[in-house]
């Protein structure tokens, strides 16, 4: 690789790092950390080939001292190539977060003013933020918002059902979120002249919502004030009658803190099955007669199919359906069942096409008999972060 100034991509998660590498708007190299069996394990993707990273980090917070030295050893990347621009992907509820800016000491205090309002998301972005001003010093880090898609959406999609003046004091609103997921898939298909005026996207993955898209622009998305709003997800309860909630605090004794744990991490598709949050490990469950693993699926789908028709009322129709994201993408059987109760909607597909194994840089239609396209489309955040990020340091300094 020639003498480079490279952009990294942090997207930090409360179990895993995700990073990547671009030059000049092209993904040189993805380096991931995760827990596994109670360990941090690494491994850098570049050109087709892994290359494991051995660390002895107890926390995700340090992983971060790893990157240039793996990329070094591994010659993934030379000596003289240079990490000029950082960005990273922050989740927060606040208007003052719906926009891309400038990590400063004052963007700092701001987020973690909200530290309380959705700990498990904030937590792990201002870690990462410290962590990456110690490793990288003196290189800009762009926070890349990921509701800032969703700014467009009318005032009637924004509001709860309380008082507007406490809504204006608190920031009590429904912020939306997967906005650089879907971004990504709306800029493809405006690229490829395959962009619909009412497009609904279904972002499926361990965190799941769909998105009302008109003419571009969002209209409605199912996550509100937090991402726990909406779809039941992989751990997290979705939408949930606050007073069920209460009672869930009260009979665990948990506290404020411990509700929201126990929502995010110990419900959705783990927490009815009682088993697994993993899609595949259900169906197999499901298929050996598991009533629990059986239930789970059902709900999901049901909620899935719930949304979709919400975004259709958002929309006052529907001309195109896109799956992404990790279970979109790759569950045909999951595909099947959403569809299976939508041609009411003309939403119909062949279940052969959608059988087949799609490549990440492969767009497929499964629709059949259909003026209404039903695609899967790979997601991908990482080069919305990134030129997102390279785009706010033009601007910057023009």
């Amino acid at each position: 690789m020639a003498s480079e100034s490279l952009t990294l991509v942090v997207n930090p998660g409360s179990a895993s790092r995700k990073y990547a590498i671009f030059a000049n708007g092209y993904k040189w190299a993805n380096i991931n950390f995760e827990f596994v069996d109670n360990k941090i394990t690494g491994k850098i993707e570049h050109a087709g080939q892994q290359h494991p990273i051995i660390c002895d980090d107890v926390n995700l917070g340090t992983v971060s001292y790893h990157i240039m030295p793996s990329l070094l050893e591994h010659n993934v990347i030379s000596d003289t190539d240079k990490i000029t621009t950082i960005g990273i992907r922050i989740v927060a509820p606040s208007r003052r977060f719906m926009q891309d800016q400038l990590i400063t000491d004052e963007v700092e205090i701001a987020l973690d003013a909200l530290h309380e309002e959705t700990p498990l998301h904030i937590r792990a972005a201002l870690l990462e933020i410290r962590q990456l001003k110690t490793c990288f010093s003196g290189v800009p880090i762009i926070a890349i918002s990921d509701s800032a898609f969703h700014a467009s959406k009318p005032a009637r999609a924004w509001h709860y059902g309380v008082d507007v003046a406490l809504v204006e004091k608190f920031g009590i609103e429904r912020y939306g979120y997967h906005g650089l997921s879907v971004g990504s898939v709306v800029r493809y298909l405006t690229e490829h002249e395959m962009l619909l005026p009412n497009t609904i996207v279904c972002h499926l993955g361990s965190g799941s919502s769909v998105t009302a898209v008109g003419n571009g622009e969002s209209v409605d998305n199912t996550m509100g004030y937090s991402p726990l709003e909406g779809l039941m997800m992989a751990t997290r309860s979705g939408s949930i009658d606050i007073s069920a909630a209460l009672v869930i605090r009260r009979e665990l004794h948990l506290t404020d803190d411990g509700l929201e744990q126990y929502l995010d991490k110990k419900s959705g598709l783990l927490g009815v099955s009682g088993s697994s949050d993993d899609i595949r490990q259900l169906l197999a469950s499901e298929e050996k007669g598991d009533e629990r693993a059986k239930l789970a699926l059902d709900i999901f789908v049901y909620r899935v199919q719930q949304a979709i028709g919400q975004m259709v009322a958002s929309l006052g129709g529907v001309d195109c359906l896109v799956f992404t994201a990790t279970i979109g993408e790759r569950s045909s059987i999951i595909r099947s069942r959403v569809l299976n109760r939508l041609g009411y909607l003309g939403l119909t597909y062949d279940p052969e096409i959608n059988k087949q194994t799609f490549e990440p840089s492969e767009v497929a239609n499964l629709a059949v008999d259909s003026n209404k396209p039903v695609l899967v489309i790979s997601t991908d955040e990482a080069a919305e972060i990134a030129r997102r990020t390279e785009q706010y340091m033009q601007n910057y300094t023009a």
